[in-house]
């Protein structure tokens, strides 16, 4: 049987964007760019690597030998990691990360039955309320899947749809409404399996063959909206093998080639952002010693990546996208005969190993098996060392990938950052309306202004896919807001009414409906699944309507102060609402986006025109060019403004 046996079910994070090739266009004069201004690697993960605080050998469950498989982050302050012990006869382990330090967290035994071996392999956290870990359980009798879910304070095992004989190996969520699991089924001839969650229960999805083999497994999968799914795995004979995908377009799965120039390669994690490109890492060669990576970009297929050459043996695990030209793959090479860490990063153009990655130190083996990334704060990879007693123990290790400062717009098209790379703009060009805000890629190396006629003008990576200037609106852009792959983008009218241009989807608008109050802002959800509208009394409207992103509750209805001008989400999705005397609203209330201060009490020289979330707080932007950053203490740092500089026209928006 073509199966990869390893001592731990290792699961997998990644995130993948479309590559955003530098353009411009829009409905007022067009200014002539550099094409230079391109900086691959904004975001990419920084070199320096350093360990994080975790488990002891005195304080690890005894004799359990507890170490990761796989790590899902929502935001700075919590990730998830779940395991196996060495010892499978004990409980599956689970490890929450609060921003500080790694503790762990009870899980309930599987199925109850005295003498499984139990093990989590996968796990997928939406929100910091809802998690789910999959794996298996192995009894004397056969081998049954094990789903497990976070409520925000405890584990629970959920019913699989699995048969006897199925193992669960990663799962992905759009929603909690939404979530794919995938593994193999079979205990002598193996076939790929997929379940589907709805938010109560799985159901068992339809794989077709995957040709002439009599072995199929999925050990990764990644969904970003509910018509896209993509997994991999291998596909072989008992002799030989190669690499496996399929793609989910809403209501079927269909098999796609993967054709690497070794053989036998085995792909271990995927995922995707947006439907244009995923990328996916692995092993190759009869014992599965070379690091493979492979790019799919939606039309040509699956296409094997140039990574360092590495004269030892190398085997990648995990990777992690957060855009185009940031990604981290990692997993183990043997330097001296020692298992060690190993990191590759892509910056968009090519790939590249830090030198400084760390291991357990006197351990004979430390090794990573899994990554998460999260957009504007950091990287956090999970897998084992061994300690002196020879006891198997968590290893975990982080990187900032944080990007740097700030930018504001003027209503004239001046762009003014504060520790962010400037790449254009059009002040001193005539434009044929003002503009009225801006949009950052993903990557950070390029930025979107948009006009109230619509016109889109794009700077450094920012791409440009077409745009309202020139056509007939019923009442003026008013915001916009770009997809998590830089692959489109939305803009929204007074009237809620919303144009979507590149692989940014239509999900609904407000247009053409009654409102109490003009739309003034739009945001997207971190995954793209959908995006909020925001009314100057604070009504929020939530796209699409059905398995969309949740509504977390609004200020609609209530007296305020001030209007509120601008809307932001953070990155587990949660939004704040921000009034032009500054204060902010965060939600949802319980539980939700934290609250980090204001200016709602304070007296302004101008009033607040918008503001942006980065991790561990925001800014608020006036137009007069002020920044205030919150929290006060420890907060995003104070980089500068332009508040008390004379300004050609007022600030009208504010990304970071």
């Amino acid at each position: 049987m073509f199966r990869p046996v390893r001592l731990f079910s290792l699961g997998c994070v990644l995130a993948l964007l479309a590559v955003a090739l530098p353009s411009l266009g829009g409905g007022a004069t067009q200014v002539a760019r550099d094409s230079e201004a391109f900086a691959p690697g904004a975001q990419v993960a920084a070199a320096n690597w350093s360990e994080m605080p975790n488990l002891t050998a005195a304080s690890a469950p005894v004799g359990s030998d507890a170490v990761d498989n796989a790590v899902s982050c929502v935001n700075a302050d919590f990730c998830m990691a779940v395991g196996a012990p060495a010892n499978l006869t004990l409980p599956p382990f689970a490890e929450v990360w609060n921003g500080t330090a790694w503790a762990e967290v009870p899980l309930p035994a599987a199925n109850g039955q005295t003498g499984d071996k139990v093990q989590l392999a996968g796990v997928f956290c939406v929100t910091m309320q809802f998690c789910l870990a999959v794996g298996n359980v192995v009894s004397s009798q056969t081998e049954a899947p094990l789903i497990e879910q976070w409520n925000g304070s405890s584990w629970s095992v959920t019913q699989s749809s699995g048969p006897d004989g199925t193992r669960l190996e990663d799962v992905s969520c759009v929603t909690v409404n939404f979530c794919m699991a995938a593994g193999a089924t079979g205990l002598t001839t193996t076939s790929t399996y997929v379940e589907q969650w709805n938010g109560s229960t799985w159901a068992a999805t339809t794989l077709p063959d995957p040709g002439t083999t009599t072995d199929a497994f999925a050990l990764g999968i990644s969904c970003t909206t509910p018509t896209f799914c993509m997994l991999d795995g291998g596909a072989g004979t008992s002799q030989s093998g190669g690499a496996y995908a399929a793609s989910w377009d809403g209501t079927a799965w269909t098999p796609i080639t993967v054709t690497n120039t070794i053989n036998d390669v085995i792909l271990q994690s995927v995922s995707c952002v947006g439907v244009g490109l995923c990328m996916a890492d692995g092993t190759g060669g009869q014992n599965g010693n070379h690091a493979i990576v492979d790019s799919w970009n939606g039309a040509t297929g699956w296409t094997q990546e140039t990574v360092p050459p590495l004269t030892t043996q190398a085997k990648l695990f995990g990777i992690s996208c957060i855009s185009s030209t940031s990604c981290t793959a990692v997993g183990e090479y043997v330097a001296s005969g020692t298992p060690a860490t190993l990191v590759f990063t892509w910056n968009g153009l090519a790939w590249s190993q830090p030198t400084n990655t760390p291991d357990a130190a006197g351990s004979p083996l430390t090794y990573f098996t899994d990554v998460a990334c999260i957009a504007n704060w950091s990287c956090v990879a999970v897998g084992l060392f061994e300690d002196a007693s020879g006891d198997l123990l968590p290893f975990d290790a982080s990187a900032p990938i944080a990007r740097n400062g700030y930018r504001f717009v003027a209503a004239d098209g001046g762009v003014f950052g504060y520790g962010a790379p400037f790449y254009g703009s059009l002040g001193g060009t005539h434009v044929n309306a003002p503009i009225v805000g801006m949009a950052t890629v993903p990557s950070g190396d390029g930025y979107y202004l948009v006009a109230a006629d619509g016109g889109v003008f794009g700077y450094g990576s920012a791409q440009f896919f077409g745009s309202m200037g020139g056509t007939h609106l019923n009442r003026p852009i008013v915001g916009m807001a770009v997809t998590p792959d830089g692959g489109g983008y939305w803009l929204v009218a007074s009237d809620g009414g919303v144009f979507a241009f590149g692989d940014a989807p239509f999900y609904g608008s407000m247009g053409g409906q009654p409102l109490n109050k003009p739309i003034v802002g739009i945001a997207s959800t971190p995954n793209g699944n959908g995006y909020y509208e925001v009314a100057s009394d604070g009504g929020i409207f939530t796209f699409p309507t059905q398995s969309g992103p949740p509504f977390e509750g609004s200020i609609g209805g209530t007296s305020l102060n001030k209007p509120i001008v601008g809307i932001a989400v953070n990155a587990a999705g949660q939004y704040y609402l921000v009034a032009s005397d500054g204060g902010v609203f965060a939600f949802p209330t319980t539980n939700g986006a934290p609250f980090y201060g204001s200016t709602g009490a304070l007296k302004l020289v101008k009033p607040v025109v918008g503001m942006t979330a980065v991790s561990g707080g925001y800014y608020l932007a006036g137009s007069d060019g002020g920044v205030f950053s919150f929290p006060t203490s420890n907060g995003p740092p104070f980089l500068g403004s332009m508040g008390g500089q004379r300004l050609a026209e007022p600030i009208v928006g504010i990304s970071n």
